[in-house]
């Protein structure tokens, strides 16, 4: 059970809110021995709580620095629940402890193949071969799909490798490898075969494309993780590859796609290569030739830098430049579409509805989101 969950089944057999703080580990430890000094009853060793200034605080995660510790008024828990409390909790850090100690070779390997392939990309060195010194190597010669994870936010909760191991292979259904290149940026290689491709290539009826089934894996894979492990996140995929060579590579195109996945679609979280080649394009263009060309195209630039006009016309290129559907999907009526439509025109000297001046609009949207 992730902490968590643990957490709000505590408070809701108590029927008490838990606050949480953090301290340094020498103060804990200096609350303990004060507590034991004063003759406080302890029932597990080492103590897992304790009654400090009128408060009952709970050991909920120590690092050699910094403890973690859930809190509530002292006078809000029976003795018996007190009891309960201190065993639940030394179990819970106990089977932790023995869980990170049976993975910990696992990870110590992923950090150092992450830094590894971080220092490669640092010399520029996108086609290396995965050194024998690392036990993984065996696992690079079959063919594996890659995604890279990368989080808004740092995940402190619990033994990260552990937990996303665990959720990734049940996923799947079987071993896969996952290492972090940083605390937020994770790399993840599912092997090719647990994607089922062999299937589809006997089946003459199933018609889904290899595009196709690494989308429907990334929309799966991120509603998973956002729900049970990272929160907001972005997640990218790459075609399969052996990674016994040129792994640094295939992570510095992947991270390339989530940079330009959130330039150009910064609402959306899941960034797909193939979706991205005209803003890949867009975004290789030097600064100097990209205002250039606004200059010369558009006389007015400022017109979509409106809020209204921007969201009119990404929903209208959305949706295949049709006006009912976009229409539809803005909630406006089909005439103030063409109203708004007929406004850009005449403001930029462009009309959307014909298709040359819609690639130049479409060029040009991607261009104010780089330059702006």
């Amino acid at each position: 059970m992730d902490k968590q969950n643990l957490r709000e089944q505590i408070e809701r057999i108590i029927n008490v809110p838990l606050d949480k703080t953090t301290i340094s580990t020498a103060t804990w430890k200096n609350w303990v021995k004060s507590a034991q000094a004063t003759g406080q009853p302890t029932h597990v060793m080492p103590p897992t709580l304790i009654e400090h200034e009128d408060r009952c605080y709970m050991l909920w995660k120590q690092g050699s620095s910094q403890t973690d510790l859930l809190h509530c008024a002292a006078n809000l828990l029976s003795e018996r629940e007190r009891q309960w409390l201190e065993t639940l909790l030394w179990l819970d850090l106990s089977s932790r402890k023995s869980s990170s100690s049976t993975t910990g070779g696992d990870e110590q390997q992923a950090v150092q193949f992450g830094q590894w392939i971080v220092e490669r990309l640092q010399a520029k060195d996108v086609q290396a071969e995965v050194p024998d010194s690392f036990s993984w190597k065996t696992k690079m010669f079959a063919p594996v799909i890659p995604f890279l994870l990368v989080a808004e936010h740092s995940h402190r909760e619990g033994p990260s490798y552990a937990h996303l191991y665990k959720l990734l292979k049940s996923y799947f259904g079987g071993d896969l490898v996952i290492f972090p290149l940083s605390d937020k940026e994770w790399c993840i290689l599912v092997p090719e075969s647990l994607a089922g491709s062999g299937e589809q290539e006997e089946d003459p009826d199933n018609k889904e494309t290899m595009e196709e089934m690494l989308t429907s894996f990334c929309l799966g894979l991120y509603e998973l993780l956002a729900a049970e492990w990272v929160g907001e996140s972005n997640l990218t995929v790459a075609y399969p590859f052996t990674p016994v060579k040129g792994i640094p590579g295939i992570v510095s195109r992947m991270r390339e796609t989530i940079y330009l996945g959130r330039t150009f679609h910064i609402t959306e979280n899941i960034h797909l290569p193939w979706e991205l080649h005209l803003e890949q394009l867009v975004y290789s263009i030097p600064d100097d030739v990209r205002k250039q060309f606004m200059k010369r195209v558009v006389t007015k630039t400022e017109q979509f830098g409106d809020s209204e006009t921007m969201g009119t016309l990404q929903t209208f290129f959305q949706y295949d430049c049709s006006v009912s559907e976009t229409a539809k999907r803005l909630y406006i009526h089909r005439n103030t579409l063409l109203y708004r439509l007929d406004k850009i025109k005449q403001e930029t000297g462009l009309d959307v509805r014909s298709f040359s001046d819609a690639v130049l609009i479409k060029l040009i949207l991607l261009l104010y989101k780089v330059t702006k």
